[in-house]
């Protein structure tokens, strides 16, 4: 009953933030003012309200990656940016940013697909890698992801050095991550990988609860890891490439938001995929609305936000571990 609890506030929370973030800007805009053909109505639908969802999706996307990922890896520190699935993506980015010389919207297509380009070739080198070494493929994922995110970000320091001003501005504001999302577009594009991780996660949930255990238990007990494992780690890594093809890399959202969730809910993952999602998309919704008002009429990138909260946050897990252990 507890659980059930913890639940419906996490969804009336995520509700009514839903609801009143909108509001919240450098521009006051009335409630009665939104169903009027007003440049406050148009402000309002047209940008603060795709946002606002954007803002919440992509929190949740994070977040449930990361929860995959701490269970599949029985790792509480694991992040959807273990594998170095966020520096392939930024790599991609960089690149396009450095190498194809186009402007305006288009180009920012054509980052978004270089980004999520480089982050599948990322996911494919890595299971080329790994899938012949069964009996110890979590482990070598982990350490390989480890390699590739260091091999990453060296590139993208090197073509830094090489680009001009301008260029090396825009690649380090891309890499800030940022949801300044206008229109219903980018939205769009991220409702599929939730509905598609979502479903995944759910279908998996008890093999979840099982791996996150222990393996040979999950054996035991009928669970097909090489099925389960690849399913998990494909699924979860292409939703976080879709995600940072769009937002750019936003850091720790994908370790927090799983830790809450299992101070409330607990362990079993039937309660604690929906847990993490809201959270995941509390966190996030919240750290954007921080970044777009707190120096009016400047915004902050949000990946500032949530490293700086994310960072003393990442030291307490370790400092708490240590006493553990």
């Amino acid at each position: 009953m507890k659980r059930k609890t913890f639940l419906i506030v996490l969804v009336l929370i995520s509700l009514a933030f839903l609801f009143l973030f909108p509001f919240a800007g450098t521009v006051s805009i009335p409630f009665s003012s939104l169903f009027e053909d007003s440049v406050k109505s148009k402000i309002f639908w047209d940008i603060r309200v795709p946002r606002v969802l954007g803002a919440f999706i992509t929190g949740s996307i994070l977040a449930l990656a990361g929860m995959a990922f701490q269970s599949l890896f029985r790792n509480d520190l694991a992040t959807p940016y273990t594998l170095g699935i966020s520096s392939g993506s930024a790599l991609g980015a960089v690149i396009a940013i450095k190498f194809i010389t186009l402007s305006g919207t288009f180009h920012y297509s054509v980052i978004q697909v270089f980004s999520f380009t480089t982050a599948l070739l990322t996911v494919i080198f890595l299971h080329l890698l790994t899938f012949k070494k069964r009996a110890e493929s979590t482990y070598l994922l982990l350490l390989a992801g480890i390699a590739v995110n260091f091999t990453c970000t060296g590139a993208i320091l090197f073509i830094q050095y090489i680009a001009s001003g301008s260029e090396s501005s825009r690649m380090v504001r891309w890499m800030m991550g940022s949801i300044d999302f206008i229109g219903y577009g980018s939205v769009f594009k991220l409702i599929p990988p939730l509905f598609f991780l979502l479903a995944l996660l759910f279908y998996f949930h008890r093999d979840l609860d099982l791996i996150s255990i222990d393996t040979e238990i999950a054996v035991s007990r009928g669970v097909n890891l090489a099925i389960t494992e690849k399913a998990v780690f494909f699924v979860v890594s292409l939703a976080v490439a879709v995600t940072v093809a769009n937002t750019g890399p936003i850091g720790f959202v994908g370790m927090i938001a799983p830790h809450i969730a299992r101070k409330l809910i607990g362990r079993e993952h039937r309660y604690l995929i929906p847990s993490s999602m809201m959270s995941g998309g509390i966190l996030l919704l919240f750290s954007d609305t921080v970044a777009r008002t707190i120096i009016p009429p400047s915004e902050i990138p949000v990946g500032v936000i949530t490293a700086m909260s994310g960072g003393p946050f990442f030291i307490f897990i370790l400092m708490r571990k240590g006493k553990n252990g």
